[in-house]
């Protein structure tokens, strides 16, 4: 059965396999609950908490952001932490198109953690920056579909 799968037939090769399956997982899940939590808040939350008077509202959404905060935070370091991981798995690629789309997935990736701490940090430094919470959000939420979609395309590259 091993070999129709193509399957390494013996242990320890099926154990190399194992950490870039396990680290690629990690990446993929935490890139899920980030991407789709932001979905959730956009799609949702946000334009649901409409029906409820200002005062409920604020008090929703401070509850729901308290929370999430720590979602953020969890994913930022499992994506860094996976990603480092995964990028060591390809450092031998030769430089070309493949290096530059990673690098464009990078940046934006830091774009994207970087408003998302600028709007989850409870420091009053960014509140303007939380003044304008959903135009940010719809940035972050952008730009993290473009990392998806170069995601996609390096997995085929």
């Amino acid at each position: 059965m091993r070999e129709a799968v193509g399957l390494p037939q013996n242990s320890a090769k099926a154990g190399h396999f194992m950490l870039p399956t396990l680290f690629q997982w990690i990446h993929v899940g935490a890139a899920v609950m980030g991407v789709g939590g932001m979905g959730f808040l956009l799609g949702v939350l946000l334009p649901g908490s409409q029906v409820l008077d200002p005062a409920q509202r604020d008090l929703l959404l401070q509850a729901v952001l308290k929370r999430f905060r720590w979602v953020t935070w969890s994913v930022i370091g499992l994506l860094l932490a996976s990603g480092l991981y995964n990028v060591r798995q390809v450092w031998e690629v030769p430089p070309g198109t493949y290096w530059t789309w990673l690098k464009v997935k990078i940046a934006l990736a830091l774009a994207v953690f970087l408003i998302s701490l600028c709007l989850t940090v409870p420091l009053a430094a960014f509140d303007r920056f939380r003044e304008r919470r959903q135009f940010w959000l719809w940035t972050a939420f952008a730009l993290a579909l473009a990392v998806i979609l170069i995601s996609a395309y390096l997995r085929r590259a």
